[in-house]
């Protein structure tokens, strides 16, 4: 991750300063972006080193102290909320005044997709020109990134803005579910919003670009019910809903492929409490994306159920 790590921060320089008409590169800039790129490295090593799944509310709360250290030896003013919902972590948010006109808005998430102990099976390691550790790139990568842009650019005696806003919360990985009004909210009140997430790297993109979209986010959940009984002494007594439950999944995997711009995979599932019993009930949880312009997840309508199979009479 090495090179993309200086391609991105050098591109979101750039962002920063554009203005309407594309700004010419800055040679200045790109001398200052590689020499930051030793201490970048450092900075996701250390964040990299912190756990942060999305329920690692300790984690989170070294996290958050992390960066609002960090924000705040830049000149930030800082303050934490607590998410509203889900484990209730920490956001941060830090602002800085300039002696511009527009208002500027940075965001990232401090959360990562790993539980607890993921360093022991996949640690922070560096081979050759490419660096690996759990929430590299989503998202400690982008904070990395903010972190050392905003200090170049200290440095460089840039305020040209009127107001700039940093904020990172601890939820995007569930969908910010407890800050997701508040980054909407505080969003409204400034002219330009970019969100620090990683873009799809080669091969499947030619070079690092900006996303000007990305897809919406919804979640459905399958409920099946069944009937219980012995595993051993009467099987034949149940109605196992873990069986019906694989059964439909298979039914409904590619049901999204009828509606433009959708796409549905079942990620989750859940079945029985006991070895010795058939269970009588399993969930399961998918994940919706959706990209059609203008388009909102409500717009989305996936019928997937069929008459049960197994628990008829």
């Amino acid at each position: 991750m090495k090179n993309r790590a200086i391609n991105r921060l050098f591109c979101f320089l750039g962002i920063i300063l554009a203005t309407p008409a594309i700004a010419a590169p800055d040679e200045k800039l790109h001398t200052a972006a590689e020499a930051a790129k030793p201490a970048l490295i450092d900075t996701l090593r250390d964040m990299v080193m912190i756990e942060s799944g999305s329920s690692d509310v300790e984690g989170l709360a070294k996290m958050a102290d992390f960066t609002e250290a960090r924000l705040t030896a830049l000149g930030a003013k800082t303050e934490r909320r607590k998410a509203v919902r889900g484990a209730g972590a920490d956001i941060v948010i830090g602002t800085f005044e300039g002696s511009g006109h527009k208002k500027l808005m940075l965001m990232g998430h401090m959360d990562t997709v790993y539980e607890r102990g993921i360093l022991g099976s996949q640690p922070y390691k560096v081979d050759g020109e490419r660096i690996y550790g759990p929430g590299i790139a989503d998202d400690k990568g982008g904070i990395a990134v903010v972190l050392h842009a905003l200090k170049i650019l200290k440095e460089a005696g840039w305020k040209d803005y009127a107001k700039l806003t940093v904020l990172f919360n601890p939820d995007e990985e569930v969908g910010s579910i407890g800050s997701g009004e508040l980054i909407s909210d505080i969003a409204d009140q400034h002219d330009f919003v970019l969100s620090c997430e990683p873009t799809v790297a080669a091969p499947a993109a030619k070079n690092d670009a900006l996303l000007l979209g990305a897809s919406g986010t919804a979640t459905d959940k399958m409920e099946v019910k069944g009937r219980a009984s012995h595993a051993g002494a009467a099987p034949q007594l149940g109605r196992n809903a873990l069986t019906e439950l694989a059964h439909q999944l298979l039914q409904t995997r590619d049901v999204a492929k009828s509606i433009p711009g959708t796409q549905m995979n079942w990620t989750m599932a859940q079945a029985g409490k006991v070895r010795n019993q058939i269970p009588e009930s399993a969930t399961a949880g998918a994940d919706i994306r959706v990209t059609v312009k203008d388009g909102t997840v409500q717009d989305v309508e996936l019928k997937i159920f069929e008459p049960p199979r197994f628990f008829e009479g």
